[in-house]
């Protein structure tokens, strides 16, 4: 996943309100537990202020009546504190407070009446208190007397955090799985949107025509405008390759004509004229010629689901051209694999193999090879005849572009011209070899749409 990535923002976001959420749940329950604690804490100092009032008087050890049961009195800061006070100053105390005193006073005029509140206990402790006011007979009269009892609150905070700590350990678990399901949930959520881009490569690189698969109701809109994309873009390079021909038509009849008038003028005489208006001929023709084989040209993102029959296309194109001038006198070798299906255009790739073999018609001695070769996962195809190299360099490689080709100087090499632009909208090229025989080969990739790559699909999608 990149930055850029949907499921990646919505995991980002899905996370931190999972987190956020545990959070807030696992802080709720710790508050909630330490709020029972505490309501359990003064529940049990209710029944210390209950028994110390009950042994409060005169006789016993430290004029209590009788000895307190938590052993915890006893034991010098024990964490369970009494004090008795009359008038503000205590006048009883248990040992456990040792030679500190409860500071009350403050508290007291603040905390609720009856009510548990907290103050600050003997080496540095904080107590959960309860005061209530008793009154006894005195040899003075009725005397009002406080009796208090504490609790160490620390204990409770130790509660607290090993609770706290029991939730943590419970939580995570279950943001663990809460960030899982998360997950899947995105995955199965936008499996569509993947199924979509896999569509749409699988038409791109021509392995469907169009997106046939069944989508949910929010995709299927989206996949609907695509195909009628697809169909309107057919449509237009249908109708451009109509008005190519329909141009290539109509200026067939006025090249005619000049052809005429260029025979007139060497009729006449006038040769450096007809030289001259013959030469402007030729590059009318050929430029016509090679904007209409554009035209023509389906390539990758418009031959969408096309693919081409090799040895059905190379055996009818053999058939024609044994039937133009010198075809007939010239042995033809094939040495082509059955049923092997390349990932092109029909038209594209018969434009392609029928200009190299004219080419190849043109200017063999006797001998012209077509081999086919498996490559991986693409097909290599050459053609080699025993006619004259390219001429143009020393060495007899393939010249520039619009310079003489083969060992005619009147050649344009047009249709070698036709054949690189159509087999550069395949993201490919031709190598071309001319020393003592012209070799021209290119690769191509095999058809992964075809009547074998179908059937396996079919057997694939009834497997699963």
């Amino acid at each position: 996943m990149t930055r850029n990535s949907i499921r990646l923002r919505l995991l980002l976001v899905a996370v931190m309100s999972i987190v956020a959420t545990i959070a807030v749940a696992g802080a709720s329950l710790v508050v909630f537990f330490e709020r029972q604690v505490l309501r359990y804490v003064e529940q049990d100092l209710n029944i210390h202020w209950t028994e110390l009032a009950t042994a409060f008087g005169t006789e016993g050890e430290d004029g209590l009546s009788q000895k307190l049961t938590d052993p915890r009195y006893h034991q010098p800061y024990g964490g369970a504190y009494w004090q008795v006070s009359e008038g503000g100053r205590p006048i009883m105390r248990s040992r456990s407070l040792w030679d500190k005193e409860l500071s009350l006073t403050e508290s007291r005029e603040s905390a609720e009446r009856d009510k548990a509140f907290e103050i600050d206990g003997p080496d540095g402790s904080e107590l959960y208190v309860i005061e209530r006011q008793v009154t006894v007979d005195g040899e003075q009269g009725p005397r009002s007397i406080s009796l208090a009892v504490a609790l160490d609150h620390g204990q409770v905070v130790e509660l607290r955090q090993a609770f706290g700590w029991d939730v943590t350990r419970v939580l995570i678990p279950i943001a663990a799985v809460l960030v899982l399901f998360a997950w899947i949930q995105l995955s199965l959520g936008l499996r569509p949107l993947g199924a979509v881009g896999h569509e749409l490569n699988a038409v791109q690189t021509g392995q469907i025509r169009r997106m046939t698969r069944r989508f949910p109701n929010e995709v299927a809109p989206l996949v609907d405008s695509i195909n009628k994309l697809l169909d309107r873009q057919e449509n237009l390079v249908r109708k451009a390759r109509d008005r190519a021909g329909a141009l290539a038509h109509g200026l067939k009849t006025p090249l005619t004509i000049l052809g005429g008038e260029v025979r007139r003028l060497e009729k006449a005489g006038l040769q450096d004229a007809a030289a001259c208006m013959q030469e402007q001929l030729e590059l009318i023709r050929n430029h016509v010629e090679r904007e209409v084989a554009r035209v023509r040209t389906s390539g990758t993102s418009v031959g969408c689901g096309a693919y081409a029959q090799v040895d059905e296309t190379i055996a009818r194109l053999l058939r024609l051209m044994q039937h133009m001038p010198r075809g007939e006198r010239l042995i033809w070798q094939t040495d082509i694999p059955a049923d092997l299906a390349v990932d092109m255009d029909p038209h594209d790739f018969g434009e392609v193999m029928g200009n190299l073999l004219d080419n190849a018609r043109k200017w063999a001695k006797t001998h012209v090879t077509i081999q086919v070769v498996r490559k991986g996962d693409k097909a290599r195809i050459s053609v080699e005849d025993d006619g004259p190299g390219f001429s143009g360099n020393a060495d007899g490689a393939r010249p520039e572009r619009g310079m003489p080709g083969r060992s005619d100087p009147g050649s344009s090499g047009l249709g070698l011209g036709i054949v690189e632009d159509i087999l550069a909208e395949y993201g490919t090229s031709a190598e071309i070899e001319g020393n003592g025989r012209c070799h021209i080969a290119f690769e191509i990739p095999l058809c992964r749409s075809g009547p074998a790559h179908d059937t396996l699909k079919s057997e694939m999608q009834m497997s699963l």
